[in-house]
């Protein structure tokens, strides 16, 4: 190496000696002994782009892109290192890209060769091949001085909105269940399952569990579609007394007699359940006291079965929450084809006059409505919410596991995108199912029949760069 820094140096100094002998004889040059990047950025790429052509067939084309330059670079000058933290996108391509940068001092750069140790100027104006880590020396204008950097173009090597499905180890103790529903409580993912007889309770580690485990702890039959988290406690009402636990292995009397006999939801800051008159109550103070909530429709639309919730910031505003609640309700006119479905907007400020629950209810002239569903499942994923079940019910004619439902509009309407299916080799004769997620933004299905266990994400929602 030391034999191509002598006459780097020396063209170096030529072009300075030549630059300060054009001006005046007045005139003097300063030269420093520091040297440094002190901004870099990427200005143009090539990058494949995929779309469809009028006849529904998937195609490409190639685009010269000036998006790049939205893409930000950490320059790290301690260690010498500099790189985008956020990649550029899938189809990038990294051997011709034209960048930009800023040296200290009138400091001059040079790139090595990816084949060799020769350095070459490092022309802004020329297309920069970084498909692997560049070396680049930053020389002093003094000549005094070289910085090296490491320049490292990050590139999505999967696409965006892929959705990518693991399968975990199938679990005998999921496949003996006849109900279940799946909650995320400190990292472990609780199944609350009923055999008939009773509900057990099972877990396993989110991050890294094989098997679930049976905690031996046993609670009524209904207990498992009668449970909300909470503040990271896991409630319950266990034959009419509420309790709450932190591991889902050892539980607390909250009372003996809470005015619910139904947990529904849970918010930041509220639990909520409806009475035997149908009505929703709420507690902030972890279920000891209730305050009677305003509803817009009559209770008797409040869903029974296969409940399931989704709480989550509303828009942009970080004090306002949205809950939607889903569910069915068996007592209804057997053609009846869609989903229980009821929002509340909560405003987590000192102003707030509190809003009602309101009903969704769809009619005869609704269209892309949530089918019931047979053990119906919703979650939040990648800003959306995921609606998974089993075949349709009464009314609804629907194949089991048929299709997976999306709704951006928080619950109003829904419809199925071709990216986002059920697993390959997915269990659909399975006859209850349990879907949650987890801090990794990993959705888990639980089946019984065969015990499957899966658990799957958009690409994009593991990204770390």
């Amino acid at each position: 190496m030391r034999r191509f820094f002598r006459p780097f140096c020396l063209l170096f100094t030529a072009a300075m000696f030549m630059a300060s002998c054009l001006n005046s004889d007045n005139d003097t040059v300063t030269y420093y002994d520091d040297a440094a990047i002190t901004a870099f950025s990427l200005s143009n790429a090539k990058i494949t782009r995929h779309t469809k052509s009028s006849t529904g067939e998937d195609s490409t084309y190639i685009e010269i892109s000036s998006d790049v330059a939205n893409y930000p670079f950490v320059i790290d000058q301690i260690k010498g290192e500099i790189y985008n933290v956020d990649s550029l996108p899938l189809g990038t391509d990294p051997t011709k890209i034209l960048c930009n940068y800023s040296t200290k001092n009138n400091s001059y750069a040079g790139i090595k060769s990816l084949k060799s140790d020769s350095i070459a100027y490092f022309n802004t104006a020329d297309s920069i091949d970084f498909s692997s880590p560049r070396e680049v020396s930053v020389y002093s204008s003094s000549g005094v001085n070289v910085k090296k950097y490491k320049i490292t173009v990050n590139i999505h090597k999967e696409k965006a909105d892929s959705f990518v499905w693991k399968q975990m180890p199938d679990s005998r103790e999921l496949a003996s269940l006849k109900d279940m529903k799946a909650y995320n409580l400190n990292g472990e993912i609780v199944v609350l399952g009923t055999d008939g007889q009773k509900t057990r309770v099972l877990t396993i580690n989110a991050s890294n569990g094989r098997t679930f485990t049976d905690t031996g702890i046993t609670l009524e039959t209904n207990s498992y579609n009668n449970a909300v988290v909470f503040n990271n406690e896991l409630y319950v009402i266990d034959n009419g007394t509420l309790k709450t636990s932190k591991d889902a292995k050892s539980y607390d009397i909250v009372t003996d007699s809470p005015e619910v006999i139904q947990l529904l939801a849970a918010s930041s800051k509220a639990i909520y359940g409806k009475t035997a008159e149908n009505i929703i109550f709420y507690s902030t103070d972890k279920g000891k006291t209730w305050i009677e909530d305003t509803m817009d429709s009559d209770g008797k639309n409040l869903p029974t079965e296969d409940i399931s919730y989704t709480c989550y910031q509303y828009g942009k505003n970080k004090d306002e929450e949205t809950i939607v609640l889903f569910g069915i309700r068996p007592e209804i006119s057997t053609m009846d084809n869609t989903a229980t479905i009821w929002r509340k907007i909560i405003e987590n400020n000192d102003y707030s006059e509190g809003n009602e629950w309101t009903y969704i209810n769809y009619d005869s002239k609704s269209k892309k409505t949530l089918p019931r569903l047979e053990n119906l499942n919703v979650v939040r994923h990648n800003d959306m919410l995921m609606a998974l079940g089993g075949k349709g019910l009464d009314g609804c004619y629907v194949g089991a596991f048929s299709k997976i439902y999306i709704s951006y509009d928080h619950g109003y309407s829904w419809n199925s995108l071709d990216y986002i299916t059920y697993p390959y080799g997915f269990d659909k004769s399975a006859s209850a199912v349990s879907v949650c997620t987890d801090s990794d933004n990993y959705i888990w299905i639980m089946l019984n029949h065969t015990g499957q266990v899966w658990k799957g994400r958009i690409n994009k929602m593991s990204w770390n760069r």
